[in-house]
């Protein structure tokens, strides 16, 4: 009797496991590269072990199969996978508006580290998720994803046949959707840029002799950084509500 209670516990620990740890991996902050390995499975042990009071009677026997186990398995992961790519999605949005920023102020081939994408990026793309970032867990709106994680067994229960269709439809929907947004955090910088490139035109017209590249790309770096320094507060403002917002269907298995 006590080795069935045993392994039935293990099972239903490791099966928690799979969909947190799988989650863990592409959250926002949690993973990075410069957090130790050993921390971030700590984290998710210990996240693991505070869910298996709550979430382990959800969970259907054990199967006997060893394939039926593996695609059960396979399952989870593939859950925590998709609330780690939603997160993902969320703040591609700053990738997007960065490269936007970065073409019109003339930043475009300065790169530094993404802590966020993990790669070199544009160093406006670095300065945006990372001041994200840094409000993100400021706000404590990293809460919310680790609350999604937990109320996603409400909306996708243990043993239950997967809505790919569903995956594909929502993260396409928000691809599009976050690619919108991102064109809308960066409109005050594509406005200066239009008005900017006009009137480089006009003066080109009017004075062919004068080499106007050379006289406006100060000017274009100087008021772009200066644009950027007024919008970035409402800037960061927006996108902590377009991440809440994209975060709340998680919440509560609504």
């Amino acid at each position: 009797m006590l080795n069935d209670i045993l392994t039935f516990d293990i099972y239903r620990f490791f099966m928690i496991f799979s969909r947190l740890g799988a989650a863990m991996m592409m959250l926002p902050g949690f993973s990075g590269k410069m957090i130790p390995a050993r921390v971030k499975i700590l984290l998710a042990l210990a996240m693991t072990l505070l869910l298996l009071p709550l979430a382990g009677g959800m969970y259907p026997p054990r199967p006997r199969d060893l394939g039926a186990l593996l695609l059960m398995i396979g399952s989870e992961a593939l859950i925590g996978i998709y609330i780690g790519t939603v997160t993902q999605v969320l703040m591609s949005a700053l990738h997007v508006a960065g490269t936007f920023i970065g073409t019109q102020i003339g930043l475009t081939n300065a790169f530094s580290f993404d802590f966020v994408a993990e790669q070199q990026s544009a160093t406006l793309t670095a300065l945006l998720t990372n001041m994200a970032l840094v409000a993100i867990f400021a706000t404590d709106l990293h809460h919310l994803m680790i609350q999604a994680m937990f109320d996603s067994y409400g909306t996708f229960q243990p043993g239950q046949a997967m809505p790919l269709g569903d995956f594909t439809e929502t993260l396409s929907h928000l691809m599009s959707e976050s690619f919108g947004f991102a064109v809308k955090l960066s409109a005050p910088i594509l406005a200066f840029g239009l008005f900017f490139y006009v009137a480089l035109g006009l003066m080109s017209r009017l004075s062919p002799q004068i080499q106007v590249f050379f006289v406006a790309l100060p000017l274009q770096l100087l008021g772009g950084l200066w644009m950027l320094m007024v919008a970035i507060p409402l800037m960061i403002f927006l996108f902590l509500r377009w991440f809440e917002a994209g975060l709340l269907p998680f919440i509560g298995g609504t």
